[in-house]
C-alpha cells in the first residue's frame, strides 16, 4: 500500500465524527452534510412557526416569495423544488384563502404572475412577529453579519450546483426571494 496509512483518529474529526481529508470529494461530502443538517433543522423550526398559522412551510415561503413584484409561477416551482403540478395545487390552495392572487402581463397574456394579497402581506406581518423569535434564538450563535455572510454564500452554492442545469431551465438565480420581509411588515 502506497502512501502513509492513517489511523482511526487521524481520519475522524473528533468534534462530528466525519472522515477528515481535504480532497474536494471530502469537502463536497461535508458540505451536503452541514448544509442539509441545517436546512433540516431550520425547516423543522419554520415548521413549528407555520403550523400555528394554519401553513406549510413551503406556502409561508410561496407568499412570502409573491410579495413585492410576485412571481411567475415557474420560478416558484424552481425556488422551492416542488413539481409543477404540486405548485398549481399549492398556488390555488393559496389562492383560495386569499393569500395571493394570479395577475397576467399587458405584454404577455399567458404569463401569470402570483402576487401576495393584502390578507397575505398581513400574513407575513404576523409571521415575521414569530420568525422574529427565531432570529434572535439563531443570532446567539450568529451575529447578524455571519447570517448575511451564511446567506450569501448559501446563494452563491446554490448558483453553482445548479450549474449542470440544461439551457431550456431557468437559471437560480431568476428565483431570487424578496429582499426583506421586516420591511413588508413595518
Amino acid at each position: 500500500m502506497m502512501g502513509k496509512e492513517i489511523t482511526d483518529v487521524e481520519a475522524v474529526a473528533p468534534e462530528n465524527g466525519l472522515p477528515l481529508g481535504d480532497a474536494p470529494p471530502d469537502r463536497l461530502l461535508r458540505l451536503v452534510h452541514w448544509t442539509s443538517n441545517a436546512s433540516r433543522h431550520l425547516r423543522r423550526r419554520l415548521t413549528e412557526i407555520t403550523s400555528a398559522l394554519d401553513l406549510s412551510d413551503t406556502e409561508l415561503i410561496v407568499v412570502w416569495m409573491c410579495s413585492g413584484d410576485g412571481r411567475v409561477q415557474i420560478d416558484l416551482v424552481g425556488s422551492t423544488g416542488i413539481s409543477p403540478a404540486q405548485m398549481s395545487g399549492l398556488v390555488e390552495r393559496l389562492r383560495g384563502r386569499g393569500l395571493v392572487a394570479m395577475h397576467r402581463q399587458a405584454g404577455d397574456r399567458r404569463r401569470q404572475i402570483w402576487r401576495a394579497t393584502a390578507a397575505g402581506q398581513a400574513l407575513l406581518v404576523t409571521a415575521a412577529r414569530h420568525l422574529s423569535e427565531l432570529a434572535d434564538c439563531l443570532g446567539e450563535n450568529l451575529n447578524a453579519e455571519e447570517q448575511l455572510l451564511t446567506q450569501s454564500l448559501c446563494q452563491r452554492l446554490a448558483e453553482a450546483a445548479a450549474g449542470g442545469r440544461t439551457a431550456n431551465k431557468t437559471p437560480v438565480a431568476a428565483h431570487e426571494p424578496p429582499q426583506s420581509l421586516s420591511k413588508e411588515a413595518a
